[in-house]
């Protein structure tokens, strides 16, 4: 019968050994997991062997352990990689070599008996032939290896014992003799990760690439600020719709009118106060299909389909009638009505009206009068009105709330295009409420028409004509600093938006530079530190200060490559 006895990872020599004596069967599995503290020296492994010979154990070490393997074989116990039962592979006892090199210092404090050491097995046979003449190839006697042992069985622990040990083992190491126990594996003594091996791939090729980059691809970067003249110019333009291309000569270049219009209409509260004798008002156009010639009325009465009677507010001439292709078109005039009495009762729709006093004559049906709009204003008291003031912010009101919407059409031009605020323009082109000023409502309904219209322009159109009439009068030597012009008006310009043109006289101000030649100045800085190239700056009087940037960073002086090295002008 067999009892297995299991391990833990950090368990030390004295537990196992107790262990050991308190068990009562006689076959022993200790099952010792990887990296077990017990499997990281001989020294363990012996004490092991001498417990259970001690009690008369037969203990077998059942792990997977290469290196505890190793020890437990040259301690002289039994091994295995599985426990007791069916299939139960056991490795016969080795006998033990005895060689100082399989020993790792044990911790202190587990004392070890004389008579324990004397029960450790020696080297036998071929075996200890072949390791004592590699012990020989080294410098290292068997003579010697046999007086350390009898040192230790003499009892030799503590400093003395590891001095000893730790002499022997930088002289021989148990690893040089791994080959003969299991050639077919190999060892390694850690395992590299993935991200362990990306990670250092990635910083040396980091590292490489900066010192190849600094070493074969440096550069510099020269901006040169010169000594500016501040100049002025006075030039005449004419922006036109209907130039299809520039004229210089002419002080011409092409523009565009662009338009939009928006509608928007909101329904207000009334505010006016309606009178007390408050009539009905409104207007209709008066009809002659009687006759040809004109038809003359003093202020007179016109009768609604409802009945109610109104009356013209002045004297009205109708025109007498035409023919076209033998159809009468009648003569038509507009004229205002009023009610013939104060109240509500006379606020009418859209209506026909005839003439009473015609009523019964030839020209009863022939001379009427039709209202497109409703006859409003009547009313008693208490009522309200539109008011000219409620029109007036409502229109206010409506124009703020159409504004924003043309933001877009100011700010979003076609590309290449610009507009000055001088030819932009917002204006009212169209306002009405329902009802009229006048009518009697709680409620009205404002309506408004804005249009915005600018005068655009090429960007590149202004600029060449700038560029050509200041280099009219530009001395040879002079170069134009094209960045920095300024433009401002004399008189504020005169925009026709019907023709689509802006008529500016403009005043630009520009600076000029002399003529530099930065072939020759790069020449003069090749391979220079900052300092240096300060020095050189001194013989150029139309120098005002440089800025020199290098790349990479720990770069100290130009590059010595003339193509490694950018000079540009400040401003040109």
């Amino acid at each position: 019968m067999k009892e297995n006895i299991y391990i833990d990872l950090d368990e030390d020599i004295q537990s196992v050994i107790q262990k050991i004596n308190s068990s009562e069967t006689e076959n022993l599995d200790l099952v010792v997991p990887t990296g077990a503290r017990i499997l990281q020296n001989i020294v363990d492994a012996h004490l092991i062997k001498e417990a259970g010979d001690e009690v008369g154990k037969n203990l077998t070490i059942v792990t997977s352990d290469l290196m505890g393997r190793i020890f437990a074989e040259r301690a002289g116990l039994a091994v295995s990689g599985q426990t007791g039962g069916a299939g139960l592979a056991v490795t016969p006892a080795v006998v033990g070599s005895g060689r100082i090199s399989d020993i790792v210092a044990r911790k202190r404090g587990i004392p070890v008996s004389a008579e324990s050491k004397k029960n450790i097995p020696k080297l036998a046979g071929a075996k200890s032939a072949a390791v004592s003449a590699k012990l020989s190839a080294k410098g290292l006697s068997a003579k010697k290896s046999e007086n350390f042992l009898k040192n230790k069985s003499k009892g030799e622990i503590g400093a003395g014992f590891l001095k000893s040990y730790r002499e022997e083992r930088s002289k021989v190491s148990v690893f040089n003799e791994l080959g003969h126990i299991n050639r077919n594996r190999k060892f390694w003594p850690f395992k590299l990760s993935p991200a362990i091996f990306v990670g250092g791939t990635v910083l040396v090729a980091l590292v490489l690439g900066f010192v190849v980059f600094g070493r074969t691809l440096p550069r510099a970067d020269v901006i040169i600020y010169p000594v500016r003249e501040t100049r002025g110019e006075t030039v005449e333009i004419l922006i036109s719709g209907s130039a299809s291309r520039a004229d210089f000569g002419k002080n011409v270049i092409p523009g565009e009118l662009l338009t939009l219009e928006k509608s928007l209409n909101g329904e207000f509260t009334a505010t006016g106060a309606q009178d007390v004798s408050g009539k009905a008002r409104g207007k209709i156009t008066i009809y002659n299909a009687y006759s040809s010639q004109a038809q003359n009325f003093v202020a007179s009465r016109f009768q609604a389909e409802n009945g109610k009677i109104f009356w013209t507010t002045k004297s009205v001439s109708v025109p007498g009638y035409t023919k076209k292709d033998g159809k009468i078109i009648p003569g038509q005039t507009q004229a205002e009505l009023v009610a013939a009495e104060a109240g509500d009762s006379y606020n009418v729709g859209p209506s026909k009206f005839t003439m009473p006093a015609l009523k019964g004559t030839a020209r009863g049906d022939k001379i009427y009068a039709v209202s497109d709009s409703p006859i409003i204003g009547g009313g008693s008291d208490g009522s309200k009105i539109v008011s000219n003031d409620d029109a007036t912010k409502a229109y206010n009101e409506l124009k703020e709330k159409i504004r924003p919407q043309f933001n877009g059409f100011k700010n979003d031009l076609p590309a290449g295009f610009q507009l000055w605020s001088e030819a932009y323009n917002e204006e009212l082109a169209d306002s009405s409420v329902s009802p009229e000023v006048g009518g009697a409502a709680d409620k009205f309904t404002a309506t408004v028409k804005m249009v915005a219209r600018a005068v655009v322009f090429k960007t590149e159109d202004l600029e060449s004509y700038m560029n050509t009439k200041i280099g009219a009068n530009l001395e040879e030597n002079k170069l134009l600093l094209a960045g920095s012009k300024e433009i401002s008006f004399l008189k504020p310009p005169v925009v026709d938006y019907q023709k689509g043109t802006v008529l500016a006289t403009l005043n630009i101000k520009y600076d000029t530079i002399n003529k530099f030649d930065t072939e020759e100045f790069k020449k003069s800085i090749l391979k220079k530190k900052e300092k240096e190239i300060k020095s050189i700056l001194l013989s150029y009087k139309d120098v005002e200060r440089v800025e020199v940037g290098m790349w990479p960073f720990w770069v100290r002086s130009v590059p010595a490559n003339n193509d490694r090295v950018k000079i540009s002008i400040k401003g040109l």
